[in-house]
């Protein structure tokens, strides 16, 4: 939660930076891009990396590159410096997820989907924080205002390094050599991909969306924020029921009907617009855990490895989403954008049909 709350800043950091730098959409694209690529090309490297050697020190040394890169980012003198600092942010989180994903899924068996479901809604709760924790202090103290999070950072890297100081941990067991079932996980490559990419635009540009229609910055991101709040539900919920109903189902539903209430939000306004927002990322968030759940039983020995391929990959695209759905509101405006890009996760609907409703009990690891 700490680690996501930090990663997230930046959409209710980015329309104040582009006023601040007189960005053009683009060049505000480009900021949310270089974390998204930062973090995601690391990601596998340090997943199969954390696969052979354990190197649980992964875990509190990325947390805290991640929040004092966030932290430092309000104090920004100028807009290369803002570049260097949200990279190094996102080289932070990609040593943090490796580690922490395997730890999960290595400690479950066949509920993998739920417990899944409940450490990446950390994550979404950190989400959820990001922006209107970002609002809320730009508002009141100022971009500076920022570096008021570094010791919360610092304090829970501490923790959690002395958590895993004090903590018992049972000799390694040599695991089976299990075969990796590449062609699903090229499918799950692809729509995650596809569901990234208008899940990050939305997650990047919704506050500079509701702040161009005349809404508050407190209020844009409050908005963004409740998105991403009933997102944990959403998430919580689809990984429970992909355990008993199966995976494919739930990822088909969540894209499909997810992707539709965005656009229902896009066309309509007021307290209605509201509510489909909202309604939109309980379904949309709620196939996350399962597609990662459905990857590490794809791949059960190298856990860590697809940790990295599914979490980096889909930052990575998003990132690259972002400064894609930034030219396009350049030339076709913001709403026309938006249009654009949730369509996305409809196509990623449809390639989920060719998904197997589910590949199998989860294998149990040490």
């Amino acid at each position: 939660m700490v680690n996501d709350m930090f990663t997230n800043l930046l959409s209710g950091l980015l329309p104040i930076f582009t006023v601040a730098f007189n960005l053009s959409y683009t060049l505000a694209g480009l900021v949310a891009m270089i974390f998204s690529v930062t973090s995601s090309l690391l990601q596998p490297l340090l997943g199969r990396w954390f696969d052979r050697t354990q190197t649980t020190w992964l875990l509190e040394g990325g947390l805290a590159l991640n929040c004092v890169g966030m932290s430092l980012s309000g104090l920004s003198p100028n807009y290369v410096v803002l570049l260097f600092l949200v990279g190094t942010a996102g080289l932070g989180t990609a040593a943090f997820h490796p580690p922490a994903f395997s730890t999960v899924a290595k400690s479950t068996g066949t509920s993998r989907g739920g417990s899944l479901a409940i450490f990446l809604s950390g994550g979404n709760a950190g989400f959820f924080l990001g922006p209107i924790v970002a609002g809320a202090l730009v508002s009141t103290i100022g971009l500076s205002g920022t570096l008021a999070l570094l010791p919360i950072g610092l304090l829970t890297s501490i923790l959690l390094l002395r958590a895993r100081a004090v903590g018992t941990r049972a000799p390694p067991v040599p695991l089976p050599s299990l075969p990796v079932d590449k062609r699903l996980l090229s499918l799950l490559v692809t729509i995650t991909a596809l569901r990234s990419t208008t899940i990050q635009v939305a997650v990047t540009f919704l506050p500079l969306y509701l702040v161009t229609k005349g809404e508050s910055l407190l209020l844009a991101t409050a908005v963004a924020s409740v998105w991403l709040g009933v997102g944990v539900v959403g998430q919580i919920a689809g990984g429970h029921i992909s355990d008993r109903i199966g995976r494919r189902p739930v990822i088909v539903f969540s894209l499909l009907v997810g992707g539709g209430l965005f656009y229902g939000f896009l066309m309509t306004s007021g307290l209605l617009s509201v509510v489909l927002l909202a309604v939109s990322g309980a379904v949309l968030y709620g196939s996350w855990s399962v597609i990662v759940a459905m990857a590490s039983e794809a791949a059960p020995s190298n856990v860590g490895a697809v940790a990295g391929l599914m979490l980096g990959f889909s930052i990575g695209v998003g990132g690259l989403a972002a400064l894609g759905f930034g030219r396009a509101a350049d030339t076709l405006g913001l709403h026309s954008a938006f249009y654009l890009f949730a369509g996305f996760a409809l196509v990623g609907g449809l390639i989920a049909f060719i998904l197997p409703k589910q590949i199998g009990r989860a294998v149990e690891l040490p």
